[in-house]
């Protein structure tokens, strides 16, 4: 027990350095984490606010084209109450519109789907973008409280104005513009209630929320009750930086005391930006369960090896002793985190052979610490990573000595699941290597819930079948292989007939099993290679690939007119449909777009409606074929 001690101040200096080390190295790693977590959370947020800007162009978009359509002929109807029929059609299968109008020069009302609207005076010079000269693209009103323009105001715009909406009804007014009408202009009344369903299904409140503001940042509508539609959520600063870039990020405080991670996405068509907020405290909710989690356990160990360093200096002969006890409290607390933190962990020789896992190891994986000791990692593998992306983690693992990503193993009953693991290989004092220890968390959870965001995203929720944008994608695919391989692309517009009847008389809830038993029983009927979507209401839209002819074409279309033709049993009643078909092809002499052919398939199936409806009928294309007769 003899020896020299430290001078004091010396002793006292590394021990201080020594502590602050610790707290500093123990910080900066729960910074990372927590800059992890941001950043992971700011990526959520912004593929949020994408997939509601998408959604909210679509709709906006199909707006458009239905009342253009519905105004495409306005010079030779016999009067205004023939384009209000054509409204009220239109806004029957349009739950995101409360009316459609048609205002004059002086912005008065001269038809609109609600006859009370007729008349009224909408003041639309501060719509945005703001314009000088005749219009020609779709402008943006402040909000309405009120159900329609007839029995609702204008609410106040600017700072701190703005009213609150819980329970209130209210619209959106927009405008757009009609070719050839003389100065008159589309006035569409959108209702917000039907996006802010729709955004707080994907986003609870408990989560966060999304406004949807104009480009000079007036709030058109939000999933938090609690904020006044109408007022200028933002200054001028962040109004210049949604005009200058299409996306981003930061944090913000749309409320008092509560800092959002906030993602915006400014829409490429028309002057509005989607803005999502995720917020803070509950994003970082899991790294302050870490956080204390480590200060637990790091803040004994400090306090404990600082008074057994006051213990050991004060006397030499307690020094062996201190250092014993010292030793011994260090290997239960390694025991301690080794049995009890939530990683799992698995430590492996040099040549891979298992020696120790943990007891999250066990409850993940499903197999006891007995049946994997000296067994290689690779019994894990679930077989979805290739042999090369084996050879290059070990590649990485022997340069560096460190390797992190995200793996699929397969647990003991066969279940697959995703980790992301961290190897570090743990060398001797000559820089061998000794041992390997590998650290994963299970992150199963967190992938489905990214591939259900974009699954939601890409696929219609009633029926299950790709939705518009995934058909885009589809067609924009069909289309180049069709010129790649010279084979005809066959486009097919289907409409129900009599689907309306159904609705009426038995319920929507009878018209949406009708929507998912027809867009099963037509899926059946095509071809793999084929592709069936639903291009909203009763419409589906179906690809034919490599047709040498239109004529491959007519065998596929009766069965798909047999197949809507067929009853549905409900609740003991036997309900039918029957279908009207129009049909397409690509390519053709000139240039094609995918709207030119969806425009071209639905004047086609307009031409069977109007030959008695229960046919199809094929468009002008390389080769002129149609048919008129029912099939039975």
């Amino acid at each position: 027990m003899a020896g020299e001690t430290l001078p004091r101040g010396r002793f006292y200096l590394m021990l201080s350095a020594f502590i602050c080390a610790v707290l500093g190295i123990t910080s900066y790693t729960l910074w990372l984490l927590r800059s992890d977590a941001l950043t992971s959370n700011f990526q959520l947020s912004s593929l949020m606010a994408r997939s509601f800007e998408n959604a909210l162009t679509q709709s906006l978009n199909a707006t458009s084209q239905a009342a253009s359509h519905a105004l495409s002929g306005v010079r030779g109807k016999a009067g205004l109450r023939e384009v209000e029929a054509d409204f009220a059609q239109i806004l029957r299968g349009a739950p995101h519109l409360r009316s459609l109008s048609l205002i004059n020069s002086q912005d008065r009302i001269v038809a609109s789907s609600n006859p009370a609207n007729v008349a009224q005076q909408v003041d639309t010079s501060g719509y945005q973008p703001l314009i000088q000269g005749p219009q020609t693209v779709l402008r943006l009103g402040a909000p309405w409280l009120g159900r329609d323009f007839a029995a609702g105001r204008a609410a106040e715009v600017g700072v701190g104005a703005g009213a609150a909406t819980d329970g209130v009804s209210t619209l959106i007014p927009a405008t757009l513009p009609v070719q050839g009408g003389g100065g008159r202009r589309l006035l569409v009344a959108l209702n917000p209630d039907y996006f802010v369903n729709q955004m707080a299904q994907q986003l609870d409140g408990s989560l966060g929320m999304v406004e949807v503001l104009r480009l000079d940042g007036t709030r058109l509508m939000t999933t938090n009750p609690k904020l006044p539609i109408g007022q200028t959520a933002y200054g001028k600063a962040m109004v210049l930086r949604f005009q200058e870039r299409e996306f981003g990020q930061f944090e913000s405080e749309p409320e008092p005391g509560q800092t959002t991670l906030t993602a915006y996405r400014v829409s490429s068509q028309y002057p509005f930006v989607v803005v999502t907020h995720l917020y803070r405290e509950v994003a970082l909710a899991h790294w302050v369960t870490q956080v204390s989690t480590v200060l637990g356990l790091l803040v004994p160990v400090l306090v404990v090896l600082a008074f057994l360093a006051l213990g050991l200096h004060r006397r030499q002969w307690l020094l062996q002793l201190q250092r014993a006890e010292s030793e011994r409290l260090q290997r239960i607390n390694a025991a301690f985190v080794f049995t009890h933190i939530r990683e799992g962990i698995l430590i492996t020789q040099a040549d891979g052979s298992i020696i120790d896992v943990n007891d999250a190891f066990v409850r993940i994986s499903g197999y006891s610490r007995a049946e994997v000791l000296g067994k290689n990692p690779r019994f894990l593998s679930s077989g979805r990573q290739d042999k090369a992306f084996y050879e290059a983690m070990w590649s990485e693992l022997q340069a560096s000595g460190y390797w992190r990503g995200e793996i699929w193993n397969r647990r003991k009953d066969g279940e697959v699941f995703a980790e992301l693991l961290t190897i570090s290989a743990v060398p001797d004092s000559q820089g061998k290597v000794q041992q390997f220890v590998a650290v994963f968390n299970n992150i199963t959870a967190i992938k489905a819930y990214q591939d259900e965001l974009e699954h939601s995203a890409r696929y219609d929720p009633l029926t299950n079948l790709p939705n518009r944008v995934f058909l885009a994608d589809r067609m924009r695919s069909a289309m180049t292989q069709a010129q790649r391989h010279q084979m005809l692309l066959g486009v097919v517009f289907i409409d129900l007939d009599g689907f309306k009847a159904i609705n009426d008389h038995h319920g929507h809830e009878a018209g949406d099993q009708m929507l998912i038993t027809l867009a099963e029983r037509m899926r059946l009927t095509l071809r793999e290679s084929d592709t069936l979507a639903r291009n909203g209401g009763d419409e589906f839209v179906a690809l034919l690939a490599d047709l040498t002819a239109p004529a491959d074409a007519i065998p596929t279309l009766e069965r798909l007119l047999e197949t809507a033709a067929q009853p549905m049993d409900w609740r003991g009643q036997s309900l039918a449909v029957t279908a009207s078909i129009g049909i397409s092809f690509f390519p053709q002499p000139g240039k094609r777009t995918r709207d030119e052919l969806l425009h071209e398939a639905d004047m086609a199936m307009y031409q069977a409606k109007m030959a008695g409806k229960n046919r199809y009928h094929l468009s002008p294309g390389p080769v002129v074929l149609s048919c008129s007769e029912p099939v039975l």
